[in-house]
């Protein structure tokens, strides 16, 4: 591998620090963009996308999930959403494997139903997992996503998203 990736113009190191960012947007991407459907309310569109939205980035389907995002969209480390492509780019080409474990914690949908936030955990791995007790024996990393959405015409569009890591607690039961 070369010094500098050719696509992004960063240097391996630079990509290699950016893991983490990439992995948090590949999941903002893959949870919480929705589009249109036959579920009849927002919630249950939200719900019935996210999971699409997941399968794409496992699939490492860099163009189905840019589909999820708003042409403004923006967070606190990408400027736009080239710059957030980019960086899910440089993550899904680093990565032979990429499973997300999803746990949805809230939707809140505005009276107008226009505009929803949405909580989302997300565990990376490269392997699948399918429950909660095979994520602490992994010890795999969990991230919170505090997703902003718009909706546009009939489709539901991410366009801000913020993320921090989070506590495996919180995917147990209360």
């Amino acid at each position: 591998m070369s010094a500098a990736c050719s696509i992004c113009r960063m240097s391996s190191a630079c990509v290699e620090s950016l893991f983490p960012r990439a992995a948090v947007l590949g999941l903002t991407l893959l949870l919480c963009a929705c589009g249109g459907g036959q579920d009849t309310t927002p919630e249950d569109r939200i719900r019935t996308l996210i999971g699409g939205l997941q399968q794409s980035v496992q699939d490492e389907s860099l163009k189905q999930a840019a589909g999820y995002l708003d042409p403004n969209y923006q967070d606190d480390h990408h400027a736009n959403k080239a710059a957030a492509l980019r960086s899910l780019f440089a993550y899904l080409r680093r990565h032979d494997a990429i499973h997300l474990f999803v746990r949805i914690a809230s939707i809140d949908v505005a009276p107008q139903q226009q505009t929803a936030q949405a909580i989302v955990h997300v565990a990376m791995t490269g392997v699948p997992v399918e429950s909660v007790d095979a994520l602490f024996s992994i010890k795999a990393d969990l991230y919170r996503f505090d997703l902003r959405l718009e909706e546009q015409d009939g489709s539901w569009l991410i366009r801000h998203a913020s993320w921090q890591r989070a506590d495996m607690g919180v995917l147990l039961p209360r």
